[in-house]
């Protein structure tokens, strides 16, 4: 259901009063909508949680339909109130999530997490559930990171991002030692992350003073050749939505092709999934930041940056071939 959707359904609703067994229903309807959850679909979950989440999901249910009756009575125009219903929904839904994600229930989905046999599909699926609850809860330590390293704001973020990233990673392949008696798992990822921040830190500083001790000829560029191909774009160092560029779609399909096999260099030896094409490709078309990337590949940030420089640097003569 969309906005355009719900809006109708809200129409129909306001038809009759007082309210019949037809409007009940399409009531039924709207307040189902609106608080749509991932928790609440999730099978994992509601095997695990059946009565937390049959009480959660059922108070949220209560405020919305507050708020339904509320709203009703301010205004009589369908799509200004399915606005005002979606956006008070969300604010609900996120307070309602936060409800329901606690430690305990995070030390339950690990403990859950561990109890699957390693490698099995089951495993894989708690983990994913198990690290965006621990998203979705966002109590990872931030404060009192590096305060004497006296990085700049964004190599921070990158460094605190690589730091739970890899905290995480650990933790979770260590699973199998993880005892709820002995702390929270949250706890155990918080007990990471300063440590881990260091090593990031210290990457991300020692990647920067090595650029910059590097004479000009040395550093990565890529010399323009065409002002329609990606060789400006890179060496401009700009960031706009390249599919302004009139031979995008044309440069994009060349890269993809890879006709001499020059950019499809994986970027570790366990993850031939990625590679210096799809880094590209990424970055550039799909305007995703390494720290995004990093996230969503489950690689470090300092892994993805120097593995592109360093592919970059190799390959930029065979690039000016493909590009221009």
């Amino acid at each position: 259901m969309n906005m355009p959707d719900l809006a109708n359904l809200l129409h129909e609703y306001q038809q009759y009063s007082p309210e019949n067994a037809e409007q009940q229903q399409i009531k039924s309807q709207i307040i189902t909508y609106l608080s749509l959850c991932y928790w609440w679909r999730s099978p994992y979950i509601t095997n695990l949680f059946p009565e937390t989440i049959q009480q959660i999901q059922g108070e949220l249910q209560q405020q919305i339909t507050h708020k339904l009756h509320t709203y009703l009575n301010q205004t009589s125009n369908p799509k200004k109130l399915a606005e005002i219903l979606l956006k008070e929904s969300l604010i609900l839904q996120k307070q309602y999530q936060q409800k329901l994600i606690t430690d305990k229930f995070i030390n339950t989905l690990a403990m859950a997490t561990k109890n699957t046999p390693p490698d099995s599909f089951q495993r894989k699926q708690l983990m994913q559930i198990l690290i965006k609850a621990m998203e979705t809860k966002n109590t990872y330590k931030k404060q009192g990171l590096g305060p004497n390293l006296n990085l700049y704001p964004q190599d921070y973020q990158d460094a605190f991002a690589e730091a739970k990233g890899e905290s995480i990673r650990y933790a979770l392949a260590k699973i199998d030692q993880y005892d709820e008696q002995q702390g929270d798992f949250m706890a155990l990822i918080n007990y990471w992350i300063p440590r881990k921040f260091l090593d990031a830190a210290s990457k991300i500083l020692g990647l920067k003073k090595n650029q910059v001790n590097k004479s000009e000829k040395d550093k990565i560029q890529i010399v323009i050749q065409d002002h329609n191909t990606l060789t400006e774009y890179l060496h401009q160092n700009i960031q706009p939505e390249f599919y302004n560029y009139e031979k995008s779609q044309e440069i994009k399909n060349l890269i993809l092709q890879d006709p001499n096999n020059k950019l499809a260099k994986p970027i570790r030896k366990d993850r031939t999934d990625i590679t210096f094409k799809d880094v590209l490709i990424a970055i550039h078309w799909e305007e995703e930041s390494f720290t995004n990337l990093s996230q969503k590949w489950q690689i470090p940030y300092t892994t993805l940056k120097s593995f592109y420089n360093r592919e970059l640097q190799q390959v930029k003569a065979d690039l000016v071939d493909y590009l221009q």
